[in-house]
């Protein structure tokens, strides 16, 4: 969907700058997710019907999709982009932070360039970097003694496109222990004067929300959910941020 991608090339190696970095680029998948959404509910089957026929000739007739059919298509198509998105952004940020990480614990408050100790630096970060989701997961935990709250959510939208790039439909390969799988979406939720300890005005805060499903069910996801999925990945970002400031923080003083 969106190939906004954060600009690894920062001047300076920052908590600040990843963050900055990241969450812009989440905002501009969210923003695109959003307007295509918009774009799919509102549109209309007389002008793609013009355009579909602008060039009087098309590449194969024959498997032309009608409007109603394109709408589904279209809707799927997105589905699996917005999500292989997201993964990408969060194995990216993990790789960024795992770097700021590696050069806060190998040289503290030492920023000086050694060739002895950054190709260190640089062998870890590319083994890091070839690490799947699971090992990054666990390197960062062994490691930094960082974990992370939403770990969970981010195999879940991991376990999503499997399904979604194989053929959509839960198997028993997907499901975890408790014989299904769930995903976690991240919502606003409006809470009543009389729900709220305070009182006075409505509130909104943010809820958890989940999704289940069985093998041998299709995985559709509502505009919602979708966009859901995006927030719930911003929460990631800002769970990880967290904890890598509070541990360079208890690195760099213990080092002084």
């Amino acid at each position: 969907m969106s190939n906004q991608q954060p600009n690894p090339e920062e001047s300076v190696i920052s908590l600040q700058n990843i963050s900055r970095s990241f969450l812009t680029a989440l905002q501009r998948q969210h923003d695109m997710l959003a307007f295509t959404l918009a774009g799919v509910r509102t549109s209309d089957a007389k002008i793609y019907d013009y355009y579909s026929n602008v060039s009087r000739i098309m590449p194969a007739p024959a498997a032309h999709l009608t409007h109603d059919q394109m709408v589904a298509y279209s809707r799927g198509l997105l589905l699996r982009t917005s999500i292989n998105d997201l993964l990408a952004l969060s194995a990216e940020v993990m790789n960024q932070v795992h770097l700021l990480c590696l050069l806060i614990k190998t040289r503290g408050h030492n920023v000086a360039s050694n060739p002895e100790a950054d190709k260190i630096i640089g062998q870890k970060q590319e083994a890091f970097v070839r690490m799947n989701l699971q090992e990054k997961f666990n390197e960062f935990e062994q490691t930094y003694n960082i974990i992370s709250e939403l770990e969970d959510a981010i195999f879940s939208i991991a376990a999503a496109l499997r399904v979604l790039v194989r053929t959509g439909m839960v198997t028993n390969d997907d499901i975890s222990p408790d014989g299904s799988l769930t995903l976690e979406f991240k919502a606003m939720k409006d809470i009543d004067a009389t729900d709220s300890p305070e009182g006075g005005a409505k509130k909104t805060k943010m809820v958890d929300t989940q999704r289940t499903f069985r093998p041998g069910e299709m995985l559709d996801l509502t505009d919602e959910e979708l966009l859901g999925l995006n927030i719930t990945v911003a929460k990631f970002f800002h769970s990880l941020f967290r904890s890598v400031d509070e541990f360079g923080r208890e690195q760099l003083e213990g080092n002084k």
